[in-house]
């Protein structure tokens, strides 16, 4: 990667925020496209990756399948379709390097403040370390969330418990659950991770606490017969886009089925819910939500792992069985020395309490934690527009892109369209250059 902290990049034409996912595919679309455009991708951290280098909790994985969550320009040419982190990264990193993209981009540069001037049509960016970039147009790629905490609700006597409390997005390797009794607060994409995760990690059991059920759906990990089918004949790129293809159709399609049937949808997903946890459970309380499929996104589940996991298995004894997982539904009551106290009454004994309680969203969407102005008047969010997707009203030469909820594929289309607003001719001058 390039060396900014030797070198003073006065001016280029484009600075890209945020070297994640869309920061390196809005690089890439801007040296294939606008050659004779320069640029630079700012990374606040030292490392590209964003969420997947960011989030190193037990088992992260995509939550999406990888041949539409991964760029339309680089095949992914593994055989997981949902997908460990480490091999994202590695397929991030594979990217920058093939398409010599490493040299665009310059680490530990977090932006503080960013100020647009109509008068020269240009922005000016300060960071941290007080390097300035001035340049014709800024993308944001930095995403919709904060990296330095993530969301934890106040909870009462969480002071009392004597075990140890831990976010997802604060995990590190010193965590040790083998052997213990863990809790996990929430039900979203995280959470279904890490239970089988941290049962197959040798956690004594596991304890998913949700307020009220979500919608999971399993899919083959390793894609279906079809996928392995077009692979094995067809040359690999033109297999990479049929693949894709597929799954953006399937998508899209399962979708908009959800939507114009939601009854039959919901009925599907009972069906295969039923038929893959054990007989007997209480699907009623602990999977049907009160609202229908897609009205909230819908967390994937590959191979069925997270099922598997609310089965039994003998015990050291050989005698008896236990439960390796299972799912409470209540509602929090307050934190005891010994675990949780439900509103219901009874007690959650916890050794390890991991609060999968989601993320903090941005305050001033998308332009991260900087201060941003337009000839010295503060950039509000609630105030504007978002006009197609990646621009914003009243805020000139910017754009952004962020993953959509049921469709990531959308997200590179628009870091596609973003790119191609820069083959654009120039603003004309400002009407103080006129005059």
């Amino acid at each position: 990667m390039a060396d900014a902290s030797s070198q003073t990049v006065s001016e280029v034409d484009v600075v890209v925020l945020g070297g994640g996912i869309s920061g390196v595919s809005m690089a890439y679309h801007l040296k294939t496209k606008c050659p004779d455009k320069t640029f630079a991708v700012l990374e606040g951290r030292g490392e590209i990756g964003g969420t997947w280098s960011l989030f190193q909790y037990p088992g992260i994985r995509s939550d999406s399948d990888m041949h539409t969550f991964g760029f339309g320009w680089k095949p992914w040419n593994k055989t997981s379709v949902i997908s460990p982190g480490a091999d994202i990264m590695a397929y991030l990193k594979e990217a920058v390097v093939e398409h010599e993209l490493d040299q665009y981009i310059h680490m530990g540069k977090h932006v503080a403040t960013a100020a647009f001037d109509s008068t020269t049509n240009k922005w000016t960016l300060t960071t941290r370390d007080g390097m300035q970039y001035v340049c014709r147009w800024l993308h944001m790629a930095t995403g919709y969330y904060r990296y330095d905490e993530g969301y934890t609700p106040e909870w009462d006597g969480v002071e009392q418990f004597k075990g140890e409390i831990v976010h997802p997005q604060k995990w590190t390797d010193d965590i040790a659950y083998q052997g213990k009794k863990v809790v996990i607060i929430g039900s979203g994409a995280t959470a279904v991770t890490l239970v089988p995760s941290l049962v197959e990690g040798g956690a004594e059991h596991v304890t998913m606490l949700q307020r009220s059920p979500g919608y999971y759906f399993s899919l083959p990990g390793k894609g279906d017969i079809i996928d392995h089918a077009i692979t094995k004949i067809l040359p690999e790129r033109l297999s990479h886009w049929v693949v894709r293809m597929k799954y953006i159709v399937f998508q899209q399609a399962q979708f908009m089925f959800a939507k114009t049937l939601p009854k039959v949808t919901k009925w599907i997903f009972a069906a295969q819910t039923k038929l893959l946890t054990p007989r007997g459970f209480d699907i009623a309380t602990h999977f049907t939500p009160k609202y229908n499929v897609w009205d909230e996104r819908v967390c994937v589940v590959p191979d069925a792992d997270f099922f598997r996991c609310l089965g039994t298995e003998k015990a050291t004894d050989a005698k008896e069985t236990r439960k390796r997982a299972e799912v409470v539904t209540d509602h929090i009551d307050k934190f005891t020395e010994a675990g949780i106290m439900l509103k219901s009454g009874h007690e959650l004994e916890a050794d390890l309490i991991v609060t999968a309680t989601g993320l903090n969203l941005l305050n001033n969407f998308p332009c991260n934690a900087m201060g941003i102005t337009v000839d010295g008047v503060p950039y509000d969010a609630p105030q504007a527009m978002v006009h197609r997707g990646v621009m914003i009203s009243d805020v000139p030469c910017m754009s952004f892109t962020v993953g959509y909820a049921n469709g990531m594929h959308a997200c590179h289309l628009r870091t596609s369209l973003a790119s191609s607003i820069l083959l654009l001719p120039p603003p004309p001058p400002s009407l103080s250059q006129i005059g």
